[in-house]
């Protein structure tokens, strides 16, 4: 379907506004001859070059000028027997209690003369004072759909919402199917300097297209649809501030004319334009639904769509006759390419099924931020994997005759078999918006709908990488970004973590990252006068660093541990009790002996060094909380810590973000735990707030995983490939320092 990527020839379009008259064009002004030869051409006011024909002003007229709500509550006031037909949809449930959810669809002809509707778009031909809402002698037809979704309002606003094209693309064709061709997002409202107390500063109205496939009847075009999108929070937010969803959000559509549309239209004859329809979607919470703990916040969502088309009056037609013999040429043309009273109709309704919809395309994005397993695990042989099962996760059915038959199947999420009746082929949808089909058994679906998404976006979902230093933005408690190594001058400046400090430095400065020999935790006693000494070291900090920014590797070539996918299987556990048990590395009987032998999980005297280690990733990278932790076979050790409460606090290890880092060897990061199968029952998520995870390995003799530098965040994040080297350094830093604090531990044992 071919598409305008500019005006092809002159455009210009008079529209009504109140009581004046503005014309817009996107042409340069006629000269002086023309305008003698021409002077009803000569504009009343120009215009710059626009996509749109109509002025912001004259677009925000329209939305104010529409009724919308009140026919909205005319409509759910009605009795149940003034619609003429109405029944169930039934749509899939994103609540742990059903496995099915329905929408009420009613339809009506409503012959009211009287009736004020919706529509704003007025005809090329009508007048100033004619183009604002009118009466149909035909009749109004109307279509609502009523129903209930267990999801957050972020989740609906990402679908109903799309801020870019892509994602306008995506949303619709995700809604609509395969009836949907393509749209443009033609125009965004620029919003003013300075709003009035009165208007709601997230109030976001933009200019539409969208195109569909013609239905199945001979001689009919596919049609066209240009319209005003209007989103808006119910509660009231200021202009700076984010969109406030907790009451819930409206979004209203207004049919605008080809004709105001400028760019992003299909070829005029090849398309027929829906024209005098409007819908409303309003979505809230109510009380009285029954509460679930799908969407985070025990709440369910009611959503309310409402569509109106008219035929337009043939009154207006008769008035016409005074214009001029082009104008009635041009309104005859565009009558003939717009559809037809039946077509319009059939949108209508198929819009209110698409809202039937929303649910399974809800589920599809929440699986996207899912990590699954790798295909190597999935397509393992069941009799010789780790994680073969003879009974089906789900229900118990045994797998082994199943498995003789070829009818088991392998869950992608969980890695385990299951019996066919509960295993399913579901949707995938990417961060890019492509969609894989893989198979997810019940039981993983269950745990996809408890996670909690309210915090997850558009550029969230996805493979999660390490960003460019141009691209970071950082975390809102982030400071802004000077240099790496300043913290280090107060550790230097305090006499209690100065030796400490010292050492850390002169660890970092090191030109064997690997070297494992034995560290001195003492500074020398002839370094030199405080000051000079301070300076010496601050300089060397700084030159460390300046020259990491260009020595640190690319950040397409950061590893992160288990990011793409996932490596080791989820154990299934009832989502009732919690969260899946803790993963158990294959080398975990060697990670453990060596732990034992040194006593590792005894220590409990301070380690200034590792102090110092967490000081300064907290100063230096924003993160709420930063700890260095050894891991044990049912608990974690916390060794040093940013929060003093939990220093040489053993935590419960199915309880931690580290159980899983175990699995690898690379940095590890969870940019969502609310929203990870693995981590949504976890305490620091339910309970503290942690809304991201850094992990990086603390690694002992034999490059075994003994523990973790644990860096947790209250919000979402991005680490630049800078912040990464130094983490990974740190890392290393660490890890030296508790070997030859365990080496120590154990030659004192042995004395």
């Amino acid at each position: 379907m071919p598409f305008f990527s500019g005006r092809a020839r002159p455009i210009s379009r008079t529209a009504s506004n109140g009581s004046h008259t503005a014309t817009a064009t996107a042409t340069a002004p006629l000269s002086p001859q023309q305008q003698q030869q021409h002077p009803q051409q000569h504009p009343q006011r120009q215009y710059p070059l626009r996509n749109v024909c109509l002025s912001d002003n004259e677009l925000l007229s329209r939305l104010h000028q529409c009724d919308a709500a009140l026919a909205l509550q005319t409509a759910l006031a009605d009795p149940l027997s003034s619609w003429d037909a109405s029944h169930r949809t039934s749509c899939i449930s994103l609540s742990a209690t059903a496995r099915r959810e329905t929408f009420e669809l009613s339809t009506r002809l409503k012959n009211d003369t009287k009736a004020q509707h919706l529509h704003t778009t007025p005809s090329p031909s009508s007048s100033p004072s004619s183009s604002t809402t009118s009466s149909s002698t035909s009749g109004v037809f109307e279509v609502l759909a009523v129903g209930c979704i267990a999801c957050s309002a972020h989740e609906l606003v990402g679908v109903l919402r799309p801020t870019s094209e892509p994602e306008f693309n995506t949303a619709m064709k995700a809604v609509y199917g395969r009836r949907f061709i393509y749209g443009s997002l033609v125009h965004d409202l620029e919003r003013p300097t300075a709003h009035p107390p009165n208007v709601n500063g997230t109030h976001h109205v933009t200019v539409k297209t969208a195109c569909f496939a013609r239905p199945h009847v001979l001689l009919t075009r596919n049609e066209q649809w240009c319209f005003l999108d209007s989103f808006q929070p119910t509660t009231f937010a200021p202009v700076a501030s984010e969109a406030d969803l907790s009451k819930g959000f409206s979004i209203l559509r207004l049919s605008l004319s080809p004709q105001d549309v400028a760019t992003g239209k299909a070829v005029e004859g090849r398309v027929s334009h829906i024209a005098n329809l409007s819908t409303l979607v309003v979505v809230d919470t109510v009380p009285a639904v029954s509460k679930d703990v799908s969407d985070g916040t025990s709440t369910k969502l009611r959503v309310v769509f409402y569509a109106s088309t008219r035929t337009p009056s043939h009154a207006s037609s008769s008035s016409s006759s005074s214009s001029s013999s082009s104008a009635s040429a041009h309104h005859q043309s565009q009558h003939l390419s717009s559809a037809s009273e039946k077509a319009t109709r059939a949108r209508a309704v198929a819009f209110a099924h698409g809202i039937a919809r929303l649910p399974a395309v809800v589920r599809r994005r929440r699986l996207g931020v899912q990590v699954f397993a790798s295909e190597a695990l999935v397509n393992a042989v069941p009799d010789t994997s780790l994680h073969s099962n003879t009974r089906c996760v789900a229900c118990t059915k045994g797998l082994r005759l199943s498995a003789i038959v070829r009818r088991a199947r392998r869950c992608h999420l969980c890695a385990y078999s299951v019996c066919r009746t509960c295993w399913s082929r579901e949707p995938i949808e990417t961060s890019s918006g492509h969609v894989v089909m893989l198979g997810v058994c019940t039981r993983c679906l269950e745990w996809v709908d408890r996670c909690d998404y309210s915090n997850v976006r558009d550029g969230s979902r996805g493979v999660l990488r390490i960003v460019d230093d141009s691209e970071f933005e950082g975390p809102p408690a982030a400071p802004s970004r000077p240099l790496l190594g300043h913290s280090f001058e107060n550790d230097l400046a305090a006499e209690a973590t100065k030796e400490a400090a010292v050492t850390v430095i002169k660890m970092l400065l090191g030109r064997h990252k690997a070297e494992d020999g034995p560290v001195a935790l003492t500074r020398g006693a002839n370094e030199g006068p405080v000051q000079d000494e301070k300076r010496e070291y601050m300089s060397a900090v700084e030159a460390y660093f300046r020259r990491r920014t260009t020595d640190a590797p690319r950040a397409e070539d950061c590893v992160l541990a288990n990011a793409v996918e996932r490596s080791y299987a989820v154990h299934p556990a009832d989502a009732q009790v919690g969260s899946p048990p803790a993963p158990i590395p294959a080398n975990e009987v060697a990670r453990l002996e060596w732990i034992t032998r040194v006593r590792l999980m005894d220590y409990n005297e301070p380690l200034p060094e590792l102090d110092i280690i967490c000081s300064f990733l907290r100063r230096e990278m924003g993160f709420f909380c930063v700890m260095v932790t050894i891991v044990g076979a049912t608990h974690q050790l916390v060794l040093s810590c940013t929060m003093a409460e939990l220093v040489h606090a053993l935590l419960p290890r199915e309880h931690t973000f580290c159980q899983h880092l175990m699995m690898g060897t690379a940095p590890f990061i969870v940019r969502h735990p609310e929203a990870d199968i693995r981590f949504y029952n976890l305490n620091p998520v339910k309970f503290q707030g942690a809304k991201y995870y850094c992990g990086i390995p603390v690694v002992g003799p034999d490059g075994l995983v003994v523990g973790s530098i644990c860096c947790v965040h209250t919000s979402t994040m991005d680490i630049t490939r800078m912040q990464y080297d130094t983490l990974v350094r740190f890392g290393e830093i660490a890890s030296r320092i508790i070997r030859t604090k365990a080496e120590a531990m154990q030659q004192t044992s042995w004395e």
